[in-house]
């Protein structure tokens, strides 16, 4: 299917991509065993699908108080790019973490490193769960990756190009080196917490399966956002719900044209050994993603990153003190 398709084809679309997802076997609460680790059969659908959807992570309470922090982001954007102001004509505190469009007015394709600007990040980034999940997926060592805010505006939410994230851990033909029982070299995940509705016209789109195969090897090309993949389905979310992905799977998100905004908090986790010497341009700690120069994980680099867990687990532990902590080794 195409952009030249009949404008009705995207309704079925949407309509087809939310019974494939409903239908597809990997969705449901965080269950764990008796050593906290998560439950084989979600282990299982995660490492064949590339993704998971989780519902019910983070309490209503915390998510209304976490919404309302992002909102405060979201309304201090800078109107322009070059112009570090909010639409209220007040400074605008982390102008240069904002990714905007080319547009006028520019629309917020996403915010890098929320958790330093906002508690109520920094706490969700520390939920005992959240990180127990991690360990599960990413082994005890574990550490963390990249922090942003998605954001797609009703009616003109830019789109996300479809892509792949991990640019190392393939073989020459562009076969994972993550093997299916998850061991071996990895890209990390990433887990999108939503604060809205996810809906088939707003939410990020996964291919099932597609984690194992580079798409950009031997001078492959990645689709165009126009194109609607036939095995793509949505991830739905309510708010509290999150969906952990591979970051080797193919994913994006089609322009969003309908009347509900999509906000969710990502928080992305490696495996250690995964990321030490890795070389790589596409690197998410600068202000904004990606960077000047190739960078390579040093032991030093990542343990240095690997701080900001224990102190999200402080922050978390001053406002939650009878909920029992993450233990990060």
């Amino acid at each position: 299917m195409s952009e030249t398709d009949p404008p009705i084809l995207w309704d079925e679309y949407y309509r087809d991509g939310r019974a494939r997802a409903l239908a597809l076997g990997n969705r449901g609460a965080m269950r764990f065993d008796s050593t906290g680790r998560l439950a084989e059969d979600i282990l299982d659908a995660y490492r064949e699908h590339g993704f998971y959807v989780f519902t019910d992570v983070v309490s209503p309470s915390e998510i209304a108080e976490l919404t309302r922090e992002l909102d405060e982001i979201i309304d201090n954007a800078p109107i322009a790019r070059d112009n570090p102001v909010d639409k209220q004509g007040q400074p605008s505190e982390f102008a240069e973490y904002y990714s905007l469009t080319a547009d006028e007015p520019p629309a917020i394709r996403l915010v890098s490193h929320p958790i330093m600007m906002k508690d109520a990040a920094l706490r969700v980034y520390a939920h005992p769960e959240i990180l127990k999940m991690a360990a599960s997926i990413n082994g005890p060592d574990f550490v963390p990756f990249h922090e942003a805010i998605h954001y797609k505006d009703s009616h003109r939410g830019p789109p996300t190009n479809w892509h792949q994230d991990g640019r190392t851990h393939w073989t020459k033909e562009g076969v994972a080196l993550e093997q299916p029982d998850g061991s071996g070299k990895t890209h990390g995940f990433n887990l999108s917490v939503a604060c809205s509705d996810c809906t088939p016209e707003n939410c990020l789109w996964v291919v099932p399966g597609s984690q194992r195969q580079w798409r950009l090897a031997n001078d492959g090309k990645f689709p165009p956002i126009t194109e609607q993949i036939a095995e793509a389905v949505p991830a739905l979310l309510a708010p509290g719900d999150g969906v952990v992905v591979n970051r080797s799977s193919l994913h994006g998100a089609y322009p969003n044209k309908s009347p509900k905004r999509r906000l969710t908090l990502l928080l992305g986790y490696h495996n250690r050994n995964s990321a030490i010497g890795a070389e790589t341009t596409n690197v998410h700690a600068f202000i904004r993603t990606g960077g000047p120069k190739a960078v390579k994980y040093s032991e030093e680099y990542v343990l240095r990153r690997a701080r900001m867990i224990p102190l999200a687990i402080n922050a978390r532990r001053q406002r939650y003190p009878d909920e029992q902590p993450y233990e990060y080794q």
